[in-house]
């Protein structure tokens, strides 16, 4: 990922009219057993998407063929598969929300979030505090934050990332995602 005038953020955004099942074909056998346990369409549909979505980003961000991206997903505090996304070569981050995902990438820690407005008061707040948190921010670690627009009303979103600058966001929106993932699933990578 090049660097312009600054920290660069790659946020990529999709909602669940892309999740087809085509693209399950890109899920690692830990994120298929996951899926396999989760009841409800929109939580299946939600981390689906966002697990393709997230190697999507990462192999635009670095170069690498999306089926190349490995997810390591073994969370911290007990050692399960259910903890915040790592891979090699970039910073990483995913967020969803009703039929909205947010990917973001970066060379430093990064965190996104996006939450519905009818979620309950101070959403702003709190989306941006998640992030914080995503980002691992630390009490006396310089962290940016900000929020960013989200693609459907009534949604609010926010990324952090390391660093005292406001970083330069590049946004990848719903059209450009959907024909990433498109073009993935159809076999035509780049």
């Amino acid at each position: 990922m090049a660097v312009r005038d600054g920290q660069v953020v790659d946020l990529w955004w999709a909602d669940l009219r892309s999740a087809e099942a085509r693209l399950f074909a890109f899920l690692d056998d830990r994120e298929l057993e996951r899926l396999e346990r989760m009841d409800r369409a929109g939580d299946r549909g939600r981390f689906a998407l966002g697990a393709v979505l997230l190697r999507v980003a990462v192999a635009a961000a670095t170069g690498v063929e999306p089926r190349s991206v490995t997810v390591e997903r073994t969370c911290t505090d007990c050692g399960a598969p259910h903890g915040a996304p790592r891979v090699a070569g970039a910073r990483v981050s995913v967020a969803h929300a009703g039929p909205l995902v947010l990917v973001g990438t970066a060379d430093v820690a990064v965190g996104v979030d996006v939450e519905s407005v009818d979620r309950g008061e101070d959403v702003a707040r709190w989306v941006v505090r998640e992030a914080l948190f995503k980002a691992g921010a630390a009490p006396q670690a310089p962290v940016a934050s900000l929020m960013v627009p989200a693609p459907w009303p009534r949604y609010l979103a926010a990324l952090a990332c390391a660093g005292p600058d406001q970083p330069v966001v590049v946004t990848h929106d719903l059209d450009e995602s959907a024909a990433a993932l498109e073009q993935l699933a159809a076999g035509r990578w780049p």
